[in-house]
């Protein structure tokens, strides 16, 4: 099994053991989770199959996502994403491409010693709802617990750490999950305020050092391919080996 194929398994098994209920559908599962009825990630369909037809799609994502004023669809093949994407975006839906990026080498230049360590949960969590808070959603206070509840989930599947910069008062952090073998980088965040200052820097290469002191191999993260932070990412030595789709269609789109 290639990393790439460990890395998957490891999502799939993650999402799969975080949701509330698990449906099969014609060509894939649905991941459902009423109880998070604003955790996107937690009410989607996985497509699996790479023949699967946009607007067959589209059918049973009305049907299954009924209840919920979003519609998503995300799959692990590259091929098929790739395919999905025009027809898709031509009828509303943004299309997202993350990248899978793996730790092999040192970074560009270390962090600013003693910058970035490691943090009691709290102060993780409350530095993660700082940076939510500034996000597009961040007006809604019940999106930002509900998040903060699949945090807690994902927390019950895998071993979770919070990693910060400053430890003494943060304005960045992350989180680092693990299984034992594999460990993957989320949740990366700075405050506004704070940015420019080293802070991710310091916050992720602590999350790798913890990794690695773990003997976790691959050490993974997931970011957008549209958008800089993979460029950061690069510096600290995270190399892209693949990527997984995602399409997301809004309350306020139509078509």
């Amino acid at each position: 099994m290639t990393t790439l194929d460990r890395i998957k398994r490891f999502l799939r098994a993650t999402d799969e053991g975080i949701c509330d209920e698990l449906r099969p559908t014609p060509h894939g599962v649905a991941m459902i989770t009423p109880s998070l009825p604003l955790v996107w990630q937690l009410n989607a369909i996985r497509v699996d199959d790479r023949n699967a037809d946009p607007e067959a799609l589209v059918a049973e994502a009305d049907a299954l996502l009924s209840a919920y004023s979003h519609r998503k669809l995300v799959t692990q093949d590259e091929s098929l994403g790739a395919r999905l994407t025009p027809d898709l975006s031509a009828g509303g839906w943004n299309a997202y491409r993350l990248l899978v990026m793996v730790w092999r080498r040192p970074p560009d230049r270390p962090p600013e010693p003693r910058l970035g360590g490691e943090v009691s949960r709290e102060r993780g969590a409350a530095m993660l709802a700082a940076f939510r808070r500034e996000q597009p959603f961040g007006w809604q206070a019940e999106a930002i617990r509900q998040l903060a509840a699949m945090d807690d989930r994902y927390a019950r599947v895998l071993s979770a750490r919070d990693f910060a910069a400053p430890v003494d008062d943060p304005g960045c952090s992350c989180r680092l999950y693990s299984d034992g073998s594999i460990a993957q980088v989320d949740e990366v965040g700075t405050v506004e305020a704070q940015r420019g200052r080293g802070y991710a820097r310091a916050s992720v290469l602590a999350a790798v050092d913890a990794a690695l002191a773990e003997r976790c191999d691959p050490i993974f993260l997931l970011t957008d391919a549209s958008d800089w932070p993979q460029e950061l990412y690069r510096r600290l030595g995270f190399d892209e080996i693949g990527g997984v789709y995602e399409f997301l269609k809004l309350p306020l789109q139509s078509g």
